[in-house]
């Protein structure tokens, strides 16, 4: 008898259902508590698709054309409707019909008299809908039960039959019950999310490598492709594409024409990132891999702007049929671009440093006279910039054999990036003249010598890149943690290499044309403007590190209103710097600001303005992918 009560009770619970997805639509029902009374709301969600789905409005005439969007009480409810029905859309006429706006979610309202009994009384509702295109319609749903549990005006006990022995039935099977209705609800929220946003990719992120290979075979066992994404907070190319690629109607759709798999390779996640480089022998991200049932694989690692139409259609046809084409996947990783363009920079900054600008007259007369004492200016000139890079390039060869491989994991651990953003922070204030920052003495003399013949411009050139500690510092430290963040393997060394080779090519080019320094502007306070604006510019860059271990710890404190609103005020304080507005030490007062500070201030405040604008909503394109 017992068990005969317990499968009758499992069969009510599982039959108690308040959300089902069907034809579709989702729907959802749900009590809300108003100062009148209580309400019962059902939310009808169309899936997302192309062309959109429409519902038909509730006040259409039924028995015609379509089925209205329709809520009510079943049968023999213990509730009774104690207002109209109400919608929350507007409808407007489709050939002579009623219809909800395409794609949205509309939500009726039935208020209610509370049951009587105490407790919870489940309460039975009825919804009918159908769902079409412009084109054509899906099957209608008419009447289909949704059960919610609505308390009772405490009027009377709520009868409970069986006794004792009932209940603890109940309670055993409600306990049994527990954890799979829990991941019902939370399958329904992720759909509804999901159905929130149109075109919203459909991923599913794995939290181990065992995780990821169940997912790569419960695609396959439906026929379908598994689509990887290896990604993760701290790669910029990452959230670049995430937020303009992937969210072109097109590619979602290519995304979700598989089993899309995104796999986060940040810390804490080592053993997703070990696993990529295990099966795939790599660790370049961003990273798209389509495996198809068969196991074949195609890949891309291509970062492009969504405007690139002709890319965008092969990364179409790569994510939906598997056609890959030549330069799809470099296998060189991604953003080398910008990575370099800093190392170029990095290098003309330090070029017009107080401590390192002076140095180029001096050395090239020095030359000059050698040459004039026999010796030949090409080889000269050569081993000097060979002693710049020489040294630059042995730091970059020194971080790269002590992390290795783990740098890409390195580059992502929220510690890496706590460090990073406190050097940035360090090296900026030193160009602001919060400290200086000196070699050992022992460096100094150990790179000290002979100053005579090739070897001896060798060694000057390695002195100079010491000596010059304190100007080289912040930008070489600047290259050397952006190297350690991009996470390829050698990027430090590529990093110091093009750094060193752009501070080195002056002093080549004008030792082999001495005439030529009569050209160059003068060593001037003006020197001492680049530097503090330098020191500004690093301070800024430490927002996006510390932002990814803001996001990683949860601080909630430098996320992206801190840093746009940290950026916005250190353009307008560069702005006001270039035009006089305020001086450093060792800086000349300006009474007349010329036509080049006028444009380089309003490029700041302008620049200013615009980071601002993100404040206020304004999606900042690429600036976006700075945070995770």
């Amino acid at each position: 008898m017992r068990v005969l009560l317990a499968l009758l009770l499992l069969t009510s619970l599982i039959a108690e259902e308040s959300f089902f997805s069907r034809h579709g639509v989702t729907v959802s029902v749900e009590l809300e508590t108003t100062a009148d009374g209580p309400v019962i709301a059902a939310t009808f969600q169309p899936r997302p698709q192309d062309p959109p789905l429409h519902l038909y409005g509730m006040g259409l005439t039924p028995g015609g054309a379509g089925v209205p969007t329709n809520l009510r009480l079943a049968p023999g409810s213990p509730v009774r409707a104690r207002g109209p029905l109400r919608d929350d859309q507007p409808v407007h006429d489709l050939d002579g019909l009623p219809v909800y706006p395409d794609g949205t979610a509309v939500t009726l309202r039935l208020p209610i008299s509370a049951p009587a009994g105490s407790g919870e009384i489940p309460v039975e509702v009825r919804v009918s809908y159908m769902a079409c295109t412009a084109e054509a319609c899906l099957v209608p749903v008419n009447d289909a039960p949704l059960i919610l549990r609505v308390p009772g005006d405490g009027s009377a006990p709520a009868a409970v039959g069986g006794g004792a022995a009932l209940d603890d039935i109940r309670a055993v099977i409600r306990e049994e019950l527990a954890g799979t209705q829990a991941k019902l609800r939370a399958e329904l929220r992720a759909e509804l999310a999901a159905a929130a946003e149109p075109h919203a990719i459909r991923w599913r992120r794995p939290a181990d490598r065992a995780a990821a290979e169940a997912l790569i075979a419960e695609a396959h066992a439906a026929g379908k492709a598994a689509i990887l994404d290896f990604t993760g907070p701290s790669c910029i190319n990452c959230l670049l594409m995430a937020k303009t690629v992937f969210r072109v109607p097109a590619v979602a759709r290519a995304w979700n024409s598989g089993v899309p798999i995104e796999i986060d390779t940040d810390p804490p996640h080592e053993d997703l990132a070990a696993w990529q480089q295990e099966r795939f022998a790599t660790q370049n991200r961003p990273l798209y891999i389509r495996i198809a049932p068969d196991g074949s694989e195609v890949r891309w690692d291509r970062v492009f702007d969504p405007s690139d139409t002709a890319t965008l259609e092969r990364l179409v046809a790569l994510l939906e049929r598997g056609e890959s084409a030549a330069g799809d996947a470099t296998g060189t990783g991604s953003g080398w671009g910008e990575f370099l363009l800093l190392a170029v920079l990095g290098g003309l900054f330090t070029l017009v440093m107080p401590c390192t600008y002076p140095m180029i007259p001096f050395t090239v007369n020095m030359f000059t006279k050698q040459a004039a004492g026999g010796a030949k200016l090409l080889p000269l000139a050569a081993a000097y910039a060979l002693g710049i890079i020489a040294c630059f390039v042995g730091l970059g060869v020194l971080i790269t054999g002590v992390f290795g491989a783990s740098l890409t994991t390195l580059a992502g651990h929220p510690i890496t990036n706590l460090l990073i953003g406190v050097l940035f922070v360090v090296l900026g204030l030193s160009l602001l003249g919060a400290w200086f920052l000196t070699p050992p003495s022992w460096l100094q003399n150990a790179a000290g010598g002979a100053r005579g013949g090739y070897f001896g411009a060798l060694l000057m050139g390695l002195t100079f890149a010491i000596t010059a500690f304190t100007c080289t510092a912040p930008f070489a430290g600047a290259v050397l943690a952006a190297g350690v963040a991009h996470g390829a393997w050698g990027s430090a060394v590529l990093g110091m290499a093009i750094y060193s080779g752009t501070i080195a090519l002056p002093f080549f080019l004008l030792a082999l044309a001495p005439g030529w320094l009569a050209r160059l502007p003068r060593a001037g306070a003006w020197m001492n403007e680049f530097k503090v604006v330098g020191g500004l510019v690093e301070i800024a860059a430490a927002c996006k590190f510390l932002a990814i271990c803001d996001h990683a710890w949860g601080w909630g404190i430098i996320g992206r209103t801190f840093c746009l609103a940290s950026w916005s005020a250190i353009a307008l304080a560069i702005a006001a710097y270039v035009l006089g507005w305020w001086r450093h030490d060792g800086d000349e007062s300006i009474k007349h600001a010329g036509l080049g500070r006028l444009s380089a201030a309003i490029i700041c405040a302008a620049l200013a303005i615009w980071l601002a604008s993100g404040l206020a909503g304004n999606h900042l394109g690429l600036i976006e992918s700075f945070f995770p």
